[in-house]
């Protein structure tokens, strides 16, 4: 995924050599793709298809972004009768589009502010790409440390995160060694962007929300989405999608942490263990309880018959 990153920011920033040359292709139909081309007298080996696109010729073509044996990155354009190109004898036509520059003339994108020591390329690496809820996992994860500098030190460290397909939880199990097999990572399904790093013997610790940001391409991003997800994404939508995403990435990398999150202490009541905010925290003779515990606690009390 970091490799299809690669390529896709550098045709999107227009780092790619036109071809535009007809080629015959070796295609494997059972696993429905090129396995390599002839150009210039000379056979490239495909090693690695890196995407497959929707064309913009017809709406049959299909197009295909491929790693060659000499390390270059390919698009191959397949373009395929407008009647039925699985019933038709007229041939199909291939042809080599364009050859992405190396990553030595490519654009880097900025990761990360040098003294926030996240080691975001290791976060993208364990994770598989880089995206904008990855660095809010990251975030928050600097925050809490930033915050309560002794959790770094503490071996009874638990988040809980209250959404179960983010690729958040992936940094919190990177940065913080958190993870669902140690027992350290707990996982609400709730979809939202709140987490709670709190210390299992200490009994306190802090409560993060996402706050409402607001990036001014919520209708292109979500089209572009959209595409991307049902499969119907043209190689210009997806180059188009990743920029958007590069470019969330780098505000977000921008943002102050007290930017991005709310902050409020957590408590755990002591009589069922869980953890709230210290806005919904009753304190009964110096002990923290949450609502419902205080409550049964007062409706055990009023059953008592005193004789």
């Amino acid at each position: 995924m970091l490799e299809m990153e690669h390529e896709l920011r550098a045709i999107g920033n227009g780092q790619a050599e036109l071809i535009n040359q007809t080629v015959h292709v070796d295609y494997d139909n059972r696993r429905q793709r090129p396995l390599g081309f002839s150009s210039n007298g000379r056979y490239n080996k495909v090693i690695n298809l890196l995407g497959t696109f929707k064309g913009d010729l017809s709406p049959n073509d299909l197009t295909y972004l491929v790693k060659t044996v000499d390390g270059n990155t390919y698009h191959l354009y397949l373009h395929l009768s407008d009647s039925d190109p699985l019933h038709t004898r007229s041939p199909v036509r291939w042809t080599l589009d364009f050859r992405v520059l190396k990553s030595g003339e490519a654009i880097v994108l900025p990761l990360w502010k040098s003294s926030a020591h996240m080691r975001m390329e290791g976060v993208a690496d364990f994770h598989g790409d880089l995206c904008p809820e990855l660095i809010l996992g990251c975030k928050a994860c600097h925050m809490a440390l930033e915050l309560l500098p002794e959790l770094n030190t503490l071996r009874d460290l638990i988040v809980i995160a209250e959404n179960n397909n983010s690729p958040a939880l992936d940094a919190i199990q990177f940065v913080l060694g958190c993870t669902i097999g140690n027992r350290r990572l707990r996982v609400i399904d709730n979809n939202r962007h709140i987490y709670l790093f709190v210390t299992g013997t200490g009994g306190y610790g802090m409560k993060l929300s996402l706050k409402e940001i607001r990036f001014n391409d919520e209708d292109r991003f979500n089209e572009f989405e959209r595409k991307v997800v049902e499969g119907c994404a043209t190689l210009n939508d997806a180059a188009s999608y990743q920029k958007l995403l590069d470019d969330r990435v780098a505000k977000l990398v921008d943002l102050d942490n007290e930017e991005v999150f709310a902050v409020e202490s957590a408590r755990k009541c002591f009589m069922c263990n869980n953890f709230l905010t210290e806005s919904l925290v009753h304190e009964n003779n110096g002990f923290p309880m949450c609502t419902v515990c205080q409550s049964n606690m007062i409706s055990n009390n009023s059953d008592i018959v005193y004789q």
